[in-house]
């Protein structure tokens, strides 16, 4: 899949090359493709998620999954015995530089914005969310939170807040209703707002960052204002899903001190910060949520 995304197979490309056609048999045998006569043509999971032209398209995420994670996950073994990313292992000394680039590429963004596209709606559904006032979405990156917070409520005003690079990007796209503004969340001032987002904020953080950002959350927000953790939340009970330790094991390779969590272990966070009344919602879709106050 990465391959045929990479050569543009679901945008109706056909390179020349030796190999193609049993790439292309090999994407029928996925169900991305279906074969009539000759001819190939896209299934509809192909067209919805595998086109870059698609408002659903994940081809920003696969692209980054291909150059960088494929290759991280080499040296798993490494990463489980030293507790440390391997950028550096992987790629040499250039590795640094190449995670913060990959970080804010527009690549990696357009992956980001399908992903949200797939989760915000059911995200935004899993607290009432009517006594808020304004919405502050902390590394929003395009906006798709916000844009299915105002969905769902038309009188919630939306500000999203992230690097200028990544608000330079989504400022391209028109948003109504939604203020873009730049800055770093970690030490700039933040916005004004009764109710903060976080979404997969906190998974690529060690703890001790993520109680210095949680603080810092709590100390913006009135009394009375929400926070929104969205994340994928372990089940230690059942085992949990086979994605969340996936997703896991990638904050293994690819961060400092970063990991999938358990409801309980965000509830410890948050509580340390000063946080009360602290619930979950799982969804269905691959986030749920955990919801905070700041008690009055």
């Amino acid at each position: 899949m990465f391959t045929a995304v990479s050569l543009g197979i679901f945008e109706g490309k056909r390179p020349s090359g030796v190999g193609v056609p049993q790439l292309l048999d090999a994407c029928v045998s996925l169900g991305l493709l279906e074969k009539r006569g000759r001819e190939y043509f896209n299934t509809s999971v192909a067209d919805t998620y595998l086109r870059r032209a698609s408002p659903w398209s994940l081809t920003g995420y696969i692209w980054y999954s291909d150059v960088a994670v494929f290759r991280l996950w080499a040296n798993l073994e490494n990463a489980i015995l030293s507790g440390s990313n391997q950028w550096t292992q992987t790629f040499g000394e250039s590795g640094r530089a190449i995670r913060e680039s990959v970080a804010v590429s527009e690549e990696f963004m357009r992956g980001m914005h399908g992903i949200g596209m797939t989760t915000s709606p059911a995200v935004v559904q899993a607290f009432d969310l009517s006594s808020y006032r304004c919405l502050l979405d902390l590394g929003g990156a395009t906006g798709h939170f916000a844009v299915a917070a105002r969905r769902r409520y038309p009188a919630l005003r939306a500000i999203v807040f992230d690097v200028p690079s990544v608000v330079q990007m989504a400022a391209k796209e028109a948003h109504d209703g939604i203020e873009f503004i730049a800055g770093d969340f970690c030490t700039d001032p933040l916005p004004p707002a009764d109710l903060i987002a976080l979404g997969r904020v906190l998974h690529h953080r060690s703890e001790q960052l993520i109680v210095e950002l949680l603080s810092r959350v709590y100390e913006r927000l009135p009394a009375g204002g929400g926070l929104l953790v969205i994340e994928r939340i372990v089940d230690d009970v059942s085992g949990g899903s086979v994605d969340a330790h996936m997703h896991s094991l990638n904050m293994l390779v690819c961060t400092d001190g970063g990991r999938e969590r358990t409801f309980e272990e965000y509830e410890a966070l948050l509580e340390q910060a000063g946080f009360s009344d602290i619930r979950v919602c799982v969804t269905s879709t691959s986030l749920d949520v955990v919801m905070a106050t700041k008690p009055t």
